[in-house]
């Protein structure tokens, strides 16, 4: 603006030189269109910032989860609202553990948020097919993801749908003082050492395992994850499972199958769930073992900044034992829960993309310093270089990286209808109404009512 305001005095001096070579109409005339000139000049260097504030002015519906790290979303929201003040920002928090609730009203009236907080779900993947979602490609975040991440958050017609917050897997977290004390001299790293264990653990006092009885979502990612893992991918008895199962017909009641929750239930009717466990929901759960009312937890690993906790029990971190003596380990692969672009009537998407890569990836460290996940970046050093990650996480997470043989977590292996059913049944087992051996009477009916939504 500057070089424009010079160069309009610049032109005024040139008309005035010029003017006392003219006649006196002459030089009127000139000075008078030399003053409209610079006039215009001026008006338009004051437009051009009043344009580009109109862009960045309007009204953003967004829905975000807010369980894990609460306290993201209201510094999200302060953060955005001092950079972007003209902007009116209205937030809606989600429970991560049941986005349905939140979003089924929303997509029933095409009204979707302009941004969304997601799971990598098959449900979620439907939604992108049908529209609902927008394609993020070219957005900084998605390029930017691990490829792996990039697959699991591509829908079947192929649209790119979200931007993962992180890269997790299934942990086994466990008191390191409790160990000690009970005679633990070293971290199980097969089945019948994770037996002992607890029953070590038992014997000294302490309740060995802490179980969210009342969380059929969190039940969905843990136990019936390594069973799934060990006696259907590494057993070789069907590694392409859920490929099969999402593309056509699948018996769900075969022995493998019926096999996948006995060691959970060989876990509790040992009596190592904490006591009251029926009624413990996830964050009660977590709660128990961060104070030292419970040794260990089975959870993921984008939930370390839950269970270690400043002032909280010393806590360490290591694979999951389920596997049979002889046997090697298997690590579960997740895609951190993201963030989406949905579809509405306002159609404010150039809006609603400057707060998609806010908080996908300008800010997304935000996120990440608070719930302490390990960051979705191909570079991390270079996009995330404020990163706070548990050094002790970080040691487990290359372990259960390292290991061969990897499974996906079941709410992103199986179809949406058919996890509806895989909840209930593993709560169902774990409270002792149901039997392993039913699997096929919880899963098969739902598989059908899957693949009649494919015709």
């Amino acid at each position: 603006m500057k070089k424009v305001l010079a160069l309009g005095l610049v032109f005024c001096l040139l008309f005035l030189t010029f003017a006392g070579c003219k006649p006196a109409e002459t030089a009127t005339a000139d000075a008078t269109a030399a003053d409209a000139a610079a006039a215009d000049a001026a008006a338009a260097d004051t437009a051009a910032p009043e344009a580009a504030q109109s862009a960045d002015t309007g009204v953003l519906n967004v829905a975000i989860a807010a369980d894990i790290a609460p306290d993201s979303v209201t510094e999200w929201t302060k953060m955005f609202n001092t950079d972007y003040p003209d902007v009116t920002l209205n937030v809606m928090l989600e429970d991560a553990s049941n986005y349905e609730v939140t979003l089924e009203p929303l997509v029933a009236a095409g009204e979707m948020p302009d941004v969304v907080g997601i799971g990598c779900t098959d449900w979620f993947a439907t939604l992108a097919d049908k529209g609902y979602i927008l394609d993020v490609s070219g957005t900084p975040g998605w390029d930017a993801q691990l490829d792996v991440l990039k697959d699991m958050y591509t829908s079947r017609s192929g649209v790119h749908f979200a931007v993962a917050n992180g890269v997790e897997t299934e942990l086994l977290y466990y008191n390191i003082d409790q160990f000690t004390q009970a005679g633990v001299t070293s971290v199980p790293t097969n089945w019948q050492e994770f037996l002992d264990c607890c029953q070590k653990l038992k014997d000294a006092g302490f309740q060995p395992l802490a179980v969210a009885g009342a969380s059929p979502n969190n039940l969905g990612h843990s136990f019936i994850s390594f069973g799934i893992a060990h006696e259907i991918v590494a057993s070789g008895f069907d590694p392409d499972w859920n490929v099969k199962a999402r593309d056509g017909e699948y018996d769900f009641s075969t022995p493998e199958w019926q096999a996948v929750l006995n060691k959970a239930v060989v876990l509790r009717d040992a009596g190592y769930f904490q006591r009251g466990y029926e009624s413990a929901d996830l964050y009660e759960c977590m709660r128990e073992v961060s104070v030292g009312e419970a040794a260990m937890t089975i959870q993921g690993s984008y939930q370390t900044g839950n269970i270690i906790v400043e002032g909280g029990a010393n806590i360490g971190i290591t694979t999951v034992p389920w596997n049979d003596p002889g046997k090697e380990q298997v690590g579960i692969v997740i895609a951190g829960d993201g963030y989406a672009m949905g579809k509405n009537t306002t159609g404010n998407v150039d809006l609603a993309t400057k707060y998609f890569n806010y908080v996908s990836f300008e800010h997304a460290d935000v996120y990440q310093n608070m719930s302490g996940t390990i960051p979705p970046w191909k570079d991390a050093a270079k996009d995330m270089p404020n990163a706070k990650v548990n050094d002790k996480l970080k040691a487990a997470w290359d372990a259960s990286n390292a290991l061969v043989t990897k499974s996906l977590e079941p709410q992103q292996a199986f179809t949406a209808i058919v996890y509806e059913q895989v909840k209930q049944f593993v709560q169902a087992v774990i409270l002792g109404s149901a039997e392993p051996s039913q699997i096929g009477d919880y899963l098969n009916p739902a598989q059908q009512e899957y693949l009649a939504t494919l015709n």
